[in-house]
């Protein structure tokens, strides 16, 4: 077996979150919101600047890892134990520094107190699952070799389980055998705390290298301003050549060489409505320059079909959203002749029974039903909008009967299909009050939040309230796009159960998108506090965009993109009192501004 072989498979054997298993682990882990230490993180402030005092750590505390940083750099980090953790901590930290300069210039500390040390069996299964990330530590030793791992380190790095194991491993030329029947293994329970030097210093308690962000929070005023932020994150990292970011990684401080021509052509739909509803002109022109650049990076023509390329494929999803974008802008007569080539490539792509084919290339692939077609009935239903063409109106009509029953047949019923068909539908209702579509948007819909969304009860952790992630269901990994698009289509939803005057839906879905706006909130990039990592210098390319989960850091840009379109809807939709609705069933109540 080869060494990465060896972690693979300890991963493999712990990896899987069974529910008798954390039950186990919670019994031993229970998070602990009200701080017991406040008052030793105050004191290594004091200590950090020379006081003289009496920091002797709690009886529970075990351990505390303590980094220095100067405007977000990391200058220095360290591990200590004992009565005296906290100055044999600041001590060690100071001696690697070495400079009496850059000791002084340190403006921030990050400090763990670790306590509750649990030993384990790398078999155990669900230690090691990243819902643990960044909130538990872990030991590994082997002989006389000792090393932690902070939640915040681990955070701060964007490194899992998987990949520390593996990095132990090399690092001291361990066999495979050794790392399943030599090391040893210890989770531990980490308190973490933020400390800001200087005028205006703090000391800020932080759940998992963030300030918890409770539901309460959720108001007119304070989505208002995470729209703002996440705008200005669109509007920084569009480059003057009208490119946008894909992907960035905080961590890394690189930008990815990936690409993705859907969630590129969203984002520029994203900054064409954002335009509109800030009235920014300028933001506007910039958004035509993105779809000069994607047209003439990424769009031909083959036999009179306007075609979307990358790496060799074309798929509906990207001629649709292509097609969309060039439609919204109000600029569009510019771009007319792009616009009629790509219609008629979905046009081609379209069938008399009202399925599409999802690839005009390679010829002959037909899958990711669940996403294109309700992407290319969308672009339809915006153009039905402009100039009520029956025929148009015909086939988003069969389309609707064909994937109506596609989707309720069991082994296709998917999340990813809610959204698109929900905002496709709606726009067609607007016009023509079609019950079946109506009908169909409650049913997707009311399973959308009963099955996936996690409310209160069944987060592991209150960071993840909100979040549409079911670990029951084969829908993949949780990612803060797919709450940003589910919000897309709720408001929808929620906007049609107003209207018909179903009080009991639009409370439902209130609910649903305030608990979603809670966790948009709690993973956007903001402040010094979540983004005590990065470097200053750096935050133009970060504040203001989404964590893909609370625990890794990576942003892409369709994190943004759809979250921003989702609030830019809610906000037109939502009055003040919607946002001050708590529970289903409950009269709203007006919460102050955050």
């Amino acid at each position: 077996m080869s060494k990465k072989t060896t972690v693979n498979l300890i991963l493999l054997l712990a990896s899987a979150l069974f529910v008798s298993a954390w039950l186990v682990l919670k019994a031993d882990f229970l998070p602990r919101h009200e701080s017991t230490t406040q008052q030793v993180a105050t004191l290594t402030a004091g200590l950090w600047q020379g006081a003289d005092l009496d920091a002797d750590l709690p009886s529970s505390v075990k351990a505390v890892y303590l980094a220095a940083r100067r405007q977000g750099k990391r200058l220095a980090h360290d591990w200590a134990g004992g009565g005296s953790a906290v100055a044999d901590a600041i001590q060690k930290v100071q001696d690697e520094i070495g400079n009496k300069a850059d000791i002084g210039n340190v403006d921030t500390l990050e400090l763990v107190l670790a306590s509750n040390f649990k030993k384990l069996d790398p078999r155990q299964r669900g230690w090691s699952t990243n819902i643990h990330r960044g909130v538990l530590g872990f030991e590994v030793t082997h002989g006389d070799i000792v090393e932690r791992y902070s939640p915040t380190y681990m955070l701060a790095t964007n490194r899992d389980t998987r990949r520390l194991l593996q990095l132990f491993q090399i690092k001291h030329g361990l066999s495979d055998r050794q790392m399943l029947d030599e090391v040893g293994y210890r989770l531990f329970e980490a308190e973490q705390w933020l400390i800001t030097l200087g005028e205006g210093a703090r000391v800020i308690r932080m759940e998992r290298g963030n300030e918890f962000v409770p539901v309460e929070a959720v108001t007119q005023k304070s989505t208002l301003a995470v729209a703002q932020l996440a705008t200005d994150w669109m509007r920084r990292n569009l480059h003057d050549d009208g490119r946008m970011t894909y992907k960035y990684w905080p961590s890394a401080r690189a930008e990815s060489e990936g690409n993705n021509m859907i969630r590129q052509w969203m984002a520029t739909i994203a900054l064409i409505r954002a335009a509109k509803y800030w009235q920014d002109d300028e933001l506007m022109a910039r958004a035509a320059t993105n779809i000069d650049y994607n047209l003439a990076q990424f769009y031909s023509e083959e036999n009179g079909y306007g075609l979307i390329e990358w790496q060799d494929k074309i798929k509906l999803g990207a001629v649709a959203l292509a097609a969309l974008a060039l439609v919204e802008h109000p600029d569009a007569q510019r771009w007319a002749k792009q616009e009629a080539a790509l219609r008629r490539t979905t046009d081609y792509l379209w069938h008399e029974d009202g399925s599409f084919t999802t690839f005009y290339k390679p010829v002959g692939r037909n899958d990711i039903q669940n996403f294109y077609p309700g992407e290319a009935l969308l672009y339809w239903a915006t153009l039905y909008e402009r100039d009520k063409d029956p025929q148009r109106l015909a086939r988003i009509t069969a389309s609707f009967e064909y994937y109506r029953a596609w989707h309720l047949t069991p082994a296709n019923r998917n999340p990813a299909f809610i959204p698109w068909h929900t905002q496709a539908y709606y726009k067609i209702w607007l016009m023509t009050q079609h019950d079946g579509m109506r009908d169909f948007i409650f049913e997707m819909n009311d399973w959308l939040v009963a099955e996936m969304q996690q409310d209160p009860d069944e987060a592991i952790y209150r960071d993840t309230i909100g979040r549409f992630f079911n670990p029951d269901r084969p829908y993949g990994p949780p990612h803060v796009s797919s709450t940003g698009v589910y919000m897309e289509g709720l408001i929808d939803a929620f906007e049609l159960a107003r209207a018909l005057g179903d009080t009991v839906r639009a409370d439902r879905y209130r609910n649903a998108i305030r608990m979603g706006l809670r966790s948009v909130m709690q993973l956007q990039f903001v402040d010094e506090v979540d983004m005590y990592y990065v470097p200053r210098s750096l935050w133009p390319r970060v504040q203001g965009g989404m964590r893909t989960t609370v625990y890794n850091n990576e942003i892409r840009c369709d994190n943004v993109q759809h979250n921003l379109m989702g609030m830019l809807k809610i906000m037109q939709g939502f009055g003040i009192s919607d946002y001050g609705h708590n529970k289903l069933g409950q009269t709203p109540v007006e919460l102050p501004a955050s």
